[in-house]
């Protein structure tokens, strides 16, 4: 069976019960584990959740989850007639990366977004990852740089 992209409500409890997924995917990018440990602040996702500001999207190969899409939508601070759709995380299992998964679940993340009102998206991408490499392929240009230092 194919792998097939859905939007997910109540994606908080999927955050936890997925968390194997969620430590590959950390073990992977996670650039400082000094400072940046794994836990996700389930509260705070299901905060947003409730605030109508969460939209999802997860791959499934049958039922078990092998990618998930996180995205926060809300008015831009100083753009304030500007609906945003920032990435808080994208992840597909290495055991699901070939063929066109990861641009299923960027296609099905884009639609899903835009159907909720936002106008603009804006995805994270560590440097030189595969992720990085293909979103200007998909029309993607750079907005900021994000530098980071530890305090």
């Amino acid at each position: 069976m194919a792998v097939e992209m859905r939007e997910v409500t109540g994606a908080a409890s999927l955050i936890e019960a997925n968390e194997p997924l969620g430590r590959e995917h950390y073990e992977e990018i996670a650039l400082n584990k000094t400072l940046m440990q794994y836990a996700p602040d389930i509260g705070r996702y299901r905060a947003l959740e409730e605030l109508g500001l969460l939209a999802c999207v997860a791959a499934f190969d049958n039922e078990v989850m092998v990618g998930y899409s996180v995205n926060i939508i809300v008015p831009h601070l100083h753009y304030m007639h500007l609906s945003t759709a920032t990435n808080d995380m994208i992840f597909i299992a290495k055991s699901h990366r070939q063929g066109r998964t990861g641009l299923m679940l960027i296609k099905a993340t884009r639609e899903l977004c835009k159907a909720r009102g936002a106008q603009i998206m804006m995805w994270h991408a560590k440097q030189d990852t595969a992720l990085a490499k293909l979103l200007p392929r998909l029309g993607c240009r750079v907005q900021d740089i994000i530098f980071s230092e530890d305090l």
